[in-house]
């Protein structure tokens, strides 16, 4: 998990950071901000939240931090839609390598479609009446320009340090509990305790270990590849529901922290019961409707 850090999540957020620096600085950001918004008020966000949302898949936390300049109404809906469909530079890839590994590469189509309509469905269902009234403070499109280098970087360095500064101490931390809880065999414990959870998702109880991990931290869904065989048994909807739920059923751990600072602990902890409510009902709609049709 250490090595991790430095040879995937930093080069992946340095990478996300500048190409949302290039959008920005091109005015990209404020036209597609415009162009959205009046899709977005229907769910309880602004077409500016959403450029936070998809902030999000580089690393949750500076897209969390960037919310404080969202007005009232929606500041806690965009913290929850971040928590819940953002898949970072962890998840993401993890996601990825687990559709690799058992052969169904082609499974990142629905699971992209499915993880967009999911939130869309969430954040409609918990997002205040007035978040669908809130008007944008820029009302017409920009027009775009070339993008330049200082300004890039001037737009980039913000994440960058919040993701130095705030997230990597943290994964770091996360790390040497992980392994401290390995070697007493809690994590163990913890996955043998949720596997006869995981017949309701019609999963096999190996499937309960990954989830747990990735409450801690995102790229423990990876540990789904641990047994390839025994996933390339499964059938693709299990796959899907397997990943699906491992990704959305609660925010990593430093997300979780980063939201107690910027929010409250009680509001975290509601975010937290209310969105695993909702990713265990999606996923068993998910595994069974699924398995009835397919």
């Amino acid at each position: 998990m250490g090595p991790f850090l430095f040879v995937w999540a930093l080069p992946t957020m340095l990478i996300f950071a500048l190409f949302m620096g290039a959008y920005k600085a091109c005015g990209l950001v404020t036209r597609v901000t415009t162009a959205l918004h009046p899709i977005m008020r229907r769910v309880g966000l602004t077409g500016r939240d959403l450029v936070r949302v998809v902030m999000g898949f580089g690393c949750n936390v500076p897209a969390v931090t960037s919310t404080r300049s969202c007005s009232d109404c929606t500041r806690c809906t965009t913290i929850s839609a971040i928590s819940f469909g953002a898949a970072c530079s962890y998840q993401f890839p993890a996601t990825l390598a687990v559709f690799a590994a058992v052969g169904m590469p082609w499974l990142v189509g629905p699971y992209l479609a499915i993880l967009a309509a999911t939130t869309l469905i969430y954040v409609r269902l918990i997002a205040p009446p007035e978040a669908r009234t809130t008007t944008l403070s820029v009302d017409r499109r920009t027009f775009l320009e070339w993008p330049r280098p200082r300004a890039i970087w001037r737009e980039a360095r913000t994440s960058l340090a919040s993701f130095l500064t705030a997230a990597l101490p943290v994964f770091a931390g996360i790390c040497v509990v992980a392994a401290l809880l390995e070697y007493v065999g809690a994590l163990e414990r913890l996955g043998t305790g949720l596997a006869p959870a995981m017949g309701a998702f019609a999963l096999p109880t190996e499937a309960a270990l990954p989830v747990v991990l990735a409450a801690i931290r995102k790229d423990g869904i990876a540990l789904l590849t641990a047994d390839t065989a025994g996933m390339a048994a499964l059938s693709p909807i299990q796959v899907l529901v397997a990943v699906y739920l491992a990704g959305v059923l609660l925010p990593c751990l430093v997300t979780a922290i980063t939201v107690a600072r910027e929010v409250s602990v009680r509001f975290v902890a509601k975010m937290l019961a209310q969105q695993a409510l909702a990713a265990i009902g999606f996923a068993l709609v998910i595994a069974w409707v699924g398995t009835l049709l397919f």
